[in-house]
C-alpha cells in the first residue's frame, strides 16, 4: 500500500487510510485483545511523509492537532527501526496530515509504516517488507498491513496479514462526524453487549464479489463493532443514516468508527454522496479504492 520514492536527498513516502470493509470479532484473547477477521482495503487518501537527513529525530506537521512529542507514532517507529537495526543516525520528518485521526481510518498506523519504511531507505538499512512489517506489529495492530497489498485479509488482533489478488474497481465516499470514537472504549462497550448469533455473513464473504458491482457487496458490508460504536454517541451525528437518505446502496463503517464508507462504482456517484454529506453537516471526501489500475487521491474536504 505505501509508495516510497527517493529525490532530492531525502525519502517520501504517500501513506494511505484504510476502510474495514468487514470486520467480524471471533474471539477474546488472554491478553486482552480481540481476535478479529477483517478485509481491509486501501483508498487513495493518503498523508505525505518526507524523510531528510539530520541530527537527532524531530518531526513537523502541517495539523496542530496532531502531537509531535516522543509519544508520536512516528517518532516511535523512528526509534525502534533505529534501535533493531543497530543505527545511529538522525531524520528531520515533514507530515502533511490528509487522513482524519481517531475515524477508523488507520492514519496513524498507515504513519508509522511510512516511517519504517521511509526511514529503512533513507538510513539504507536493508530491511525487507516482510521484516518491516513484523517489527510495526510492536507498534500497533493495524500497522502490518500497509506494507501488503491493497486488499488484504487481516486476523489475530490484526498482525496475521493474507494478500487478496481481488482488485475492486470502486470508489468510496468517505464520511465522519465531528468526533471520533476511543478504540478501547468501543471494545468495551462491545464486551458489555449480549453474544447472539446473527446469521450475518463472515468476514470473508465479500470476497466473491469483489469484482463485481458495488451492489452486489453491500449485504456483506458487516462490522461487529458498529452497534457498540453507536451506543457510545446515541446524541451524535448519524452518518449511516444521513448516506442511506442520500441514496447510498452499500454503506458500512470502517473500524470502531466514527467513519463510514459509501462504495460506488463511478467517481461522479461518490462525489455525489459527499456533497450530500457535507449539506448534512459532516465531513467528507471521496476517494478510489486502491488498486493496479486506479489512483485518485481523495477530495479535499
Amino acid at each position: 500500500m505505501l509508495r516510497v520514492t527517493s529525490s532530492n536527498g531525502g525519502v517520501t513516502v504517500d501513506a494511505p487510510a484504510k476502510v474495514n470493509l468487514t470486520l467480524r470479532v471471533v474471539g477474546r484473547r488472554p491478553d486482552g485483545y480481540h481476535d478479529l477477521e477483517s478485509v481491509v482495503a486501501g483508498v487513495a487518501l493518503c498523508d505525505r511523509l518526507r524523510f531528510e537527513a539530520g541530527e537527532g529525530l524531530s518531526l513537523t506537521c502541517d495539523d496542530p492537532a496532531i502531537p509531535s512529542g516522543d509519544d508520536n507514532l512516528i517518532l516511535k517507529a523512528a526509534r525502534l527501526l533505529r534501535e533493531f537495526c543497530g543505527v545511529d543516525r538522525g531524520a528531520r520528518i515533514y507530515l502533511r496530515k490528509h487522513v482524519p485521526a481517531g475515524r477508523g481510518f488507520g492514519g496513524g498506523s498507515s504513519d508509522a509504516a511510512a516511517a519504517l519504511a521511509g526511514l529503512n531507505a533513507l538510513w539504507q538499512c536493508g530491511k525487507s517488507s516482510a521484516e518491516l512489517a513484523c517489527l510495526g506489529a510492536r507498534l500497533g495492530s493495524d500497522v502490518p498491513l500497509f506494507f501488503e497489498s491493497p486488499v488484504v485479509v487481516m486476523r489475530g488482533r490484526g498482525e496475521r496479514v493474507e494478500p487478496v489478488a481481488a482488485r475492486p474497481h470502486w470508489y468510496a465516499a468517505l464520511v465522519w462526524p465531528a468526533f471520533g470514537n476511543p478504540t478501547a472504549d468501543v471494545y468495551a462497550a462491545y464486551d458489555r453487549q449480549p453474544m447472539s448469533a446473527d446469521g450475518r455473513p463472515g468476514a470473508t464473504e465479500i470476497l466473491k464479489f469483489m469484482e463485481g458491482p458495488a451492489c452486489e457487496a453491500a449485504p456483506f458490508l458487516v462490522n461487529d463493532l458498529e452497534p457498540a460504536a453507536r451506543s457510545l454517541r446515541s446524541d451524535g451525528l448519524s452518518v449511516r443514516t444521513l448516506l442511506e437518505r442520500a441514496g447510498a446502496a452499500a454503506v458500512g463503517m470502517t473500524g470502531s468508527g466514527s467513519a463510514y464508507f459509501a462504495l460506488t462504482d463511478a467517481l461522479a456517484e461518490a462525489r455525489r454522496l459527499v456533497d450530500a454529506a457535507r449539506a448534512g453537516g459532516a465531513e467528507a471526501v471521496a476517494a478510489a479504492l486502491e488498486g493496479d489500475s486506479q489512483h485518485v487521491q481523495g477530495d479535499t474536504p
